[in-house]
């Protein structure tokens, strides 16, 4: 009797133990998070992005498959090495939103959950979940400020604008494009905003691979063709930092000499930041990868402990298969009075 009390106080003991070991548990111990992440160099804070959501996916215990990819192609090769490794999860902003529905396939063969950050991905059923911002208030966003700077509510005017939008690879460019031209229509068909090129159209103003270079030269013909005469380049409505960077090249390199251009951006990249602070640059928008990275474990958290994550938006982000339940964060607009809310 007396050695099977002992025998039985020691079990209990190592119950004990591994249920205060299981409380000391991080929530996602054991558990791997494939997350891939687009080329750094080829447009906006990738890097400060996806070290962002790696830490913190990491910080809630889960191991982490983190990747940057070179191009499209390796993309859809990591992707296809992460399926087959089995993860809990994919985050996965794409590098092309257009080439990893077969891929995706896969996934979805498998059974593993696929979030999509900050792009939506095209030709598939096989996204759970997508996180981002509101994508078409960022262009509303800074089109209500050019509109309050220049008093075109009062009647001010006329100005002129020119355009410059991202990468029609990239889903969110339309958005961000539409978001600022449609709310600035009415003062162009006024007459308060004059688009002196006639380049309104997305594929007229759209920047393949968001490159600050095509950037430049387009805006460098625009300038040499339509501003050489002394005529004041108001406004530029840049969809991201490095097209407004793209236009501070140009002005510099023709010789741009009217008074200062009401400049947008996105992104508060540092370049983006300083430009501001020097007053090269008006606003940019900026959106929190923190924030934003907090509702993605929450996700993958939720989809890990079998329970349905949270979303804001059922109805309205669509691809050209499905509607993908969303969340959707709140962009900032960032100038000279609030430059220290940045961290980049």
């Amino acid at each position: 009797m007396k050695r099977i009390m002992t025998i039985f106080l020691l079990l209990c003991g190592l119950m004990l133990a591994a249920f205060a070991a299981g409380c000391g548990q991080d929530e996602g111990e054991g558990k791997t998070v494939a997350l891939l992440f687009p080329n750094p160099s080829a447009g906006g804070p990738w890097q400060y992005i996806g070290d962002t959501c790696n830490k913190q996916m990491q910080e809630a215990g889960y191991k982490t498959n983190f990747q940057f990819c070179s191009s499209p192609e390796n993309q859809v090769q990591q992707l296809r090495e992460a399926i087959a490794e089995n993860p809990a999860c994919i985050v996965i902003a794409a590098q092309d939103t257009g080439n990893l529905g077969e891929a995706l396939a896969e996934a979805k063969e498998a059974g593993i959950p696929v979030v999509a950050y900050d792009r939506v991905i095209m030709h598939t059923d096989a996204i759970s979940y997508y996180a981002s911002f509101e994508n078409s208030s960022v262009g509303e966003f800074m089109a209500r400020y050019v509109e309050e700077k220049l008093n075109l509510k009062g009647g001010a005017g006329p100005f002129n604008i020119e355009f410059l939008a991202g990468d029609p690879a990239d889903t969110n460019a339309p958005q961000f494009y539409g978001g600022a031209y449609d709310y600035l229509k009415p003062y162009i068909d006024k007459g308060q905003l004059v688009v002196r090129s006639g380049q309104v159209s997305f594929q007229d103003v759209a920047t393949p691979g968001w490159s600050g270079e095509k950037a430049q030269s387009r805006m460098e013909d625009i300038l040499r063709r339509y501003y050489s005469g002394g005529e004041a380049l108001n406004i530029v409505i840049a969809s991201n930092d490095d097209l407004a960077a793209g236009v501070l090249k140009a002005q510099r390199s023709v010789g741009y000499s009217g008074p200062a251009t009401l400049l947008t951006g996105q992104d508060a990249s540092s370049e983006a930041v300083e430009n501001i602070r020097t007053g090269r640059q008006a606003m940019t928008i900026y959106k929190d990868p923190a924030v934003l990275c907090t509702k993605i474990v929450r996700m993958v958290k939720a989809m890990v402990e079998g329970s349905q994550p949270a979303v804001n938006d059922v109805t309205n982000i669509r691809n050209d298969k499905i509607t993908i339940p969303s969340y959707l964060c709140i962009p900032v607009i960032v100038d000279r009075e609030n430059l220290d809310i940045v961290k980049n």
